[in-house]
């Protein structure tokens, strides 16, 4: 028997009985993941799990990608962009924070990144479950999502390359992409609604995988290549279909990549210094207030612009994309606070999302309810 399947045996039961510990209580299953990776990674041959957590992790940016089609773009209300330029605030800011601790600017860029992004996954799961999705505050979230995903994109281009020549030959590829979607793009959706779920799957998979070795190979950044597939695929209106199709593997993938990337951060918590504890905890402190603010400019009331702000609490798949990059890159710190933030953000921010009601009438027990401001946009 190949050590692989053994490997995969022994991860997959420790993700299973991760996720049915926190499901009865609806929490999300992803600091588990790191948390069995943590704990198991010692007895995990990680190695062996290979090429399935990094198939995850490209998998989840070109799902991530997929949420950029110019419909979900041109849907960003003017109320959740106001929200999400303070909420943007958080980068000067992380990057600052990154200077007085000592790192350079390519490490303080990262940490800004890390500190900036909230986890879509999380937050969105926790709406939904929650039957928020149609008060005034979500609307202002989930539009203050999709920004910074866009935005860490655009810093994952600028940081995952390989200097100026990366970052310009990923552009030109992406222009050439995106022309060659606009020109056949319609021809090869008529092509494929005759195609079966199997070869859209297998199609997606190959277009996904080798447009971001194409990128590496131009030394770009994998991730963005990953990322602009999803783009492209969503603009020529397959979002539907891709979602149903890569749901299920993408999920398995991204699993174990949690898992890998808390087997391998075993060692590097062991390491961790208060400068990278109070770096975390900073970091989660410092959005709280700008998205509170990024409420009120939003027009939210003082309790909506309260959850609006509890919401973006939990960090997880892009604080870690960001953390593995970091220590490839040689910043050990910066990929501690990434771990570290995840492990403490993700069950905080679960209990913060659903007791927000409660707090909130804990907090302001005489407002009254009001409309939320009718401003333009």
């Amino acid at each position: 028997m190949h050590p692989s399947l053994e490997a995969f045996a022994l991860a997959a039961g420790l993700l299973a009985l991760g996720a049915a510990l926190v499901h009865r209580f609806g929490f999300p299953p992803l600091p588990v993941y790191l948390l069995a990776g943590l704990l198991m990674g010692h007895r995990l041959p990680v190695e062996e799990l290979e090429p399935l957590p990094s198939l995850g992790l490209l998998l989840l940016l070109f799902s991530v990608g997929l949420e950029f089609g110019p419909d979900r773009l041109k849907e960003l209300s003017g109320r959740a962009t106001r929200a999400g330029l303070y909420d943007a605030l958080a980068l000067p800011l992380g990057f600052l924070l990154g200077l007085l601790a000592g790192l350079d600017a390519r490490g303080a860029a990262l940490l800004a990144g890390i500190i900036y992004i909230s986890s879509s996954a999380v937050i969105v799961k926790l709406i939904i479950d929650l039957r928020r999705a149609a008060n005034p505050e979500s609307e202002v979230v989930l539009g203050v999502l999709v920004l910074e995903d866009l935005v860490i994109a655009l810093l994952l281009a600028l940081l995952g390359g390989h200097g100026p020549g990366g970052v310009l030959a990923g552009v030109l590829l992406a222009l050439a992409y995106l022309a060659f979607a606009r020109l056949l793009g319609p021809h090869l959706v008529r092509l494929m609604e005759s195609f079966s779920d199997e070869l859209v799957l297998l199609l997606g998979a190959a277009f996904t995988t080798g447009t971001a070795l194409l990128f590496h190979a131009l030394g770009a950044s994998e991730g963005v290549g990953a990322f602009l597939s999803g783009m492209i695929a969503a603009s020529l209106g397959l979002r539907e279909r891709l979602e149903h199709l890569f749901g299920p593997v993408r999920d398995l993938g991204v699993a174990l990549f949690f898992l890998v990337v808390g087997a391998e951060a075993t060692g590097l918590l062991r390491g961790l210094t208060p400068v990278g504890v109070g770096l975390a905890l900073l970091g989660l402190l410092l959005k709280l207030p700008l998205n509170h603010l990024g409420g009120a400019r939003a027009g939210l009331g003082r309790k909506r612009r309260l959850y609006a702000a509890l919401y973006l609490v939990p960090r997880g798949e892009f604080n870690l994309v960001l953390g593995s990059l970091a220590l490839a890159q040689g910043y050990p710190l910066v990929a501690q606070v990434a771990v570290l933030t995840v492990l403490l953000s993700v069950p905080l921010g679960a209990l913060l999302i659903r007791f927000a009601p409660e707090i909130g009438q804990a907090l302001f027990p005489k407002e009254k309810k009001r409309p939320v401001s009718a401003r333009p946009g």
